[in-house]
């Protein structure tokens, strides 16, 4: 299974969005900073899709965080402002233990981050529109087979 890991796109999909009609993943995820884009992209690309709100998301319905099961692995979503990501991962790690998870991932810092500890995966995509450290966006291209996990960041003009 091969998922495409989006976060902090901040309105700004149209790059992303002609990436992914090129090479199509089987699964869209969205870590938060916009939910609406998620939404956008899935239904243009008729992509099936998991995403959270971001702090930069307001008020609604949609969640915080999620778990969900894909291909056979746990996968805890959440923006990650709430555990406090820009200082360290301690947090959000434990957090990933204690629902099980085995793979994490999270958004908000804009820096992409792909760190297996023990035998959990932190994955965070990074920002297609507001990249922090360079001028080239990021994302993530997930494969999940049955013994293993590789995440591989990927660039893209913001």
């Amino acid at each position: 299974m091969r998922i495409a890991v989006i976060g902090d796109t901040h309105g700004r999909i149209t790059g992303i969005t002609r990436v992914l009609a090129k090479d199509p993943p089987d699964y869209l995820i969205h870590t938060g900073d916009y939910y609406a884009d998620a939404r956008k992209i899935a239904q243009t690309l008729n992509l099936p899709f998991s995403a959270v709100r971001g702090n930069c998301d307001g008020r609604g319905d949609e969640p915080h965080e999620l778990l969900v099961e894909l291909a056979g692995r746990r996968i805890y979503i959440v923006h990650g402002h709430q555990y406090g990501v820009k200082r360290d991962l301690n947090s959000i790690y434990y957090r990933g233990l204690e629902v099980e998870a085995d793979i994490v991932m999270f958004g908000h810092t804009h820096v992409p981050c792909c760190e297996k500890i023990g035998d959990l995966w932190l994955i965070n995509p990074g920002s297609i529109s507001r990249p922090r450290l360079t001028r080239l966006g990021r994302y993530i291209c997930l494969g999940i087979e049955e013994q293993a996990i590789y995440p591989e960041i990927r660039k893209i003009k913001p």
